[in-house]
């Protein structure tokens, strides 16, 4: 009979505390294997980003030194929210042809919904500190007074103040405080001489 007993209690399943505590280390695992997967996913967007924005740099001084002829950078700003700064998430290549017209090298480059080019100026002069306006151009629906644009020239530099060091900072477009230095980040800059970039990442 004893033995039954100890048989019979060995079958007993889980007590209410241990399946509760079981559950919530599953949850806790899962919302950290999450929040590292998020981690990741963000920094290849930032990468990638950061690849396509120079690509497009490369693309813009090759075409310049190719056709010989201005080719100009336009920096748009996306659709800004109510009582938000503008946010910056496209690009486009123009020629700036001597008849005084200035159409398109290619087609926009749109960055990921996730990542936008920080507009505060100590994180991107290229933005914020650049007060080059546009070549006038009704065919461009993009353009506006917040457009940020330089030029390639056919030398291959840039009409680009050497004196300063040009640079484009990517962040998470969720980040809350555009103002604090993303702690995730990528960043283009550019030589105004020679015209070529380079990519830094954390």
């Amino acid at each position: 009979m004893t033995r039954f007993l100890k048989f019979k209690k060995s079958l007993a399943g889980f007590s209410l505390l241990e399946l509760l505590l079981a559950i919530v280390l599953m949850v806790f695992l899962f919302a950290v294997s999450i929040g590292g997967y998020t981690a990741v996913v963000q920094a290849a967007a930032l990468t990638t980003s950061a690849e396509m924005i120079n690509d497009t740099l490369s693309t813009a001084r090759q075409s310049a030194m190719t056709q010989n002829e201005t080719v100009e950078v336009r920096i748009y700003d996306l659709p800004p929210q109510p009582r938000q700064l503008p946010v910056y998430g496209a690009m486009q290549l123009h020629w700036l042809k001597a008849d005084g017209t200035t159409p398109p090298v290619g087609n926009v480059l749109l960055l990921p919904a996730s990542v936008v080019m920080d507009a505060t100026p100590e994180h991107s002069s290229l933005i914020g500190a650049n007060n080059q306006i546009a070549t006038p151009d009704p065919t461009d629906t993009q353009l506006n007074n917040q457009t940020r644009v330089f030029h390639f020239l056919p030398d291959g530099s840039t009409d680009l103040n050497p004196a300063t060091k040009w640079f484009l900072t990517l962040r998470a477009a969720t980040q809350s405080d555009p103002a604090r230095f993303p702690s995730n980040w990528a960043c283009v800059q550019i030589d105004p001489t020679t015209g070529r970039g380079q990519i830094y990442r954390p």
